[in-house]
């Protein structure tokens, strides 16, 4: 009995025994002291960029072909370039109406008239003549014509008067700008001879006939500037010029190509005469 007792005492002055972590636990190493556990801080939000929206293309300038009846819009990149892909479908729009043959066109060309159109709010471009195949410049008395190059075209401005189309054209650098009253529309060239100054001429022909250029385009237009002259006499009045009429074909001729202007006419425009008195 006294044996039981003292068994009995033994055991409860024995220290407890650790339990064993359960399995799969990790063991902390012996002597480190246990840490709380903490928690994991929340990971920041990263403020998203928000991405500009991409700027929108330009305008398009609309192109319309007297001859062929096709239309075509030119419409520059984001940065305002004139694409590869713009440009293949320019040459064709432009090929020779003569022959349909196609023919490399200026990127410059493209891009003047791009700009030209743009300074007069986008408006329809007319286009007469593009591309001439050099059988067509010669039958047109120009072999060297800057056409027969793809460096030139005809055209004007829908509700722009050509006067004005001429005008701001020739504010243009490094260009090539023929007026012609009585065919309806404006030469623009970018022909390289034009690199070291740009050429006007005015041709008073009308469509199919040899070329009537001014021997003095600048004092044509000084006297186009002119103000009307007043009545002489209420007996003898000056009947007023009649108008130029205006008409849509190929127009006249171009200019023979003589150092950087062009060449003069073999014969101008014939005077106009003022009309018979009345007695």
């Amino acid at each position: 009995m006294t044996l039981m007792l003292l068994g009995s005492v033994a055991r409860a002055q024995a220290p407890a025994l650790p339990t064993p972590p359960p399995s799969g636990a990790a063991t902390p190493p012996s002597g480190a002291a246990a840490s709380p556990s903490r928690a994991k801080p929340a990971p920041k939000k990263i403020a998203k960029r928000r991405r500009k929206p991409p700027a929108p293309p330009p305008p398009a300038a609309e192109l319309f072909a007297l001859n062929t009846h096709e239309s075509f819009k030119l419409r520059p990149d984001a940065k305002g370039r004139v694409t590869q892909k713009q440009l293949h479908g320019w040459n064709r729009f432009l090929r020779c109406h003569h022959t349909g043959r196609v023919h490399s066109m200026s990127t410059r060309l493209a891009q003047l008239i791009y700009d030209v159109d743009k300074h007069f709010g986008f408006k329809r471009i007319l286009v007469v003549a593009g591309y001439r195949a050099p059988r067509i410049a010669r039958e047109k008395g120009n072999p060297k014509s800057p056409h027969k190059k793809g460096v030139a075209c005809d055209f004007r401005i829908d509700g722009v008067p050509n006067t004005e189309l001429r005008d701001y054209e020739r504010t243009l650098p490094h260009v090539g700008v023929g007026y012609y009253p009585n065919s309806e529309f404006v030469h623009l060239d970018v022909d390289p001879m034009r690199n070291k100054r740009s050429a006007f001429w005015i041709d008073y022909s009308r469509p199919g006939e040899r070329a009537k250029y001014s021997k003095n385009p600048e004092g044509d237009l000084q006297a186009e500037k002119a103000p009307a002259p007043e009545d002489l006499d209420e007996d003898n009045d000056l009947a007023p010029m009649p108008p130029l009429i205006p008409q849509v074909g190929g127009g006249g001729g171009e200019p023979q190509i003589a150092g950087d202007k062009g060449a003069l006419a073999p014969n101008t425009a014939p005077a106009l005469q003022p009309p018979s008195q009345n007695h």
